[in-house]
């Protein structure tokens, strides 16, 4: 299989001890590469040094922690994508948080925020990564209304109305390893074209298995795909990282 984890978060904490032999067991089992999304300033300078000691396998994303984010912060991130701009293939995670941010005001005060990000990345020419937990349709309302750019829906997790609303502007999702086990992801994976759907791990978040979750896991993802759509696994491997290159301009 030839696979790629198309969101991963490699330079937290839970990988400082062991990233090399995470690299390699990714290596192991067939990843062409992986996108590593930085979660604030901070982390950006992290993963841009990640990235370029893995240079061509390792690619960097510029996001932020939605629901933590402050105006300072997004400035911050904002004028470190612009200063490398040339070392970064999207900008995202970025966009709304209804799982944390529980009142009206707080939720409305992260929109100015995302449509920073949403300039950044018409600015900058780039595709944009999003998080929208439990905020899926209101992200999409504000992403038709102010981006025309290549959109992925980070971790889907929406109802199958928006899903279909995702397929029908030609957008991307990715799945985690572990979808498989959320109703509304494995009505996403049926509603929106293998075309649109890129694997990825959210490591070390949503793990498919007791342990920590990591890149190499992307399998899970693509065996429980396989099996939701009837194709074989090397097929679903094969459009999934090609969706994964085409989406990132690898």
């Amino acid at each position: 299989m030839i696979l790629f984890d198309a969101h991963t978060h490699i330079d937290m904490a839970q990988f400082q001890k062991d990233l090399e032999s995470v690299v390699q067991r990714a290596h192991d089992v067939g990843l062409l590469g992986m996108v590593s999304s930085s979660m604030g300033p901070g982390s950006f300078r992290r993963t841009l040094g990640i990235m370029r000691k893995h240079n061509g396998f390792i690619y960097h994303s510029a996001g932020c922690s939605v629901s933590q984010l402050t105006e300072q912060d997004a400035t911050r991130i904002i004028n470190l994508a612009q200063k490398h701009t040339k070392e970064i293939v999207a900008i995202g995670e970025v966009g709304l948080d209804y799982y944390w941010i529980k009142d009206a005001r707080g939720r409305e005060a992260q929109e100015p925020l995302f449509s920073h990000f949403i300039e950044l990345a018409k600015e900058m020419n780039l595709p944009i990564v999003i998080h929208s937990r439990k905020a899926e349709e209101r992200a999409t309302e504000m992403l038709e209304r102010q981006f025309s750019g290549d959109v992925l829906m980070h971790c889907f997790d929406g109802s199958p109305q928006v899903a279909r609303r995702i397929a029908d502007d030609g957008w991307n999702m990715t799945l985690p390893a572990n979808f498989d086990r959320y109703q509304n992801r494995i009505a996403a994976a049926k509603i929106i074209p293998l075309e649109q759907i890129l694997l990825e791990t959210d490591g070390p978040y949503l793990s498919p298995t007791p342990d920590r979750n990591e890149p190499a896991n992307v399998q899970y993802g693509c065996e429980a795909l396989s099996g939701i759509l009837g194709i074989s696994v090397d097929d679903v491997a094969m459009a999934t990282t090609n969706n994964a290159k085409r989406f990132y301009h690898l």
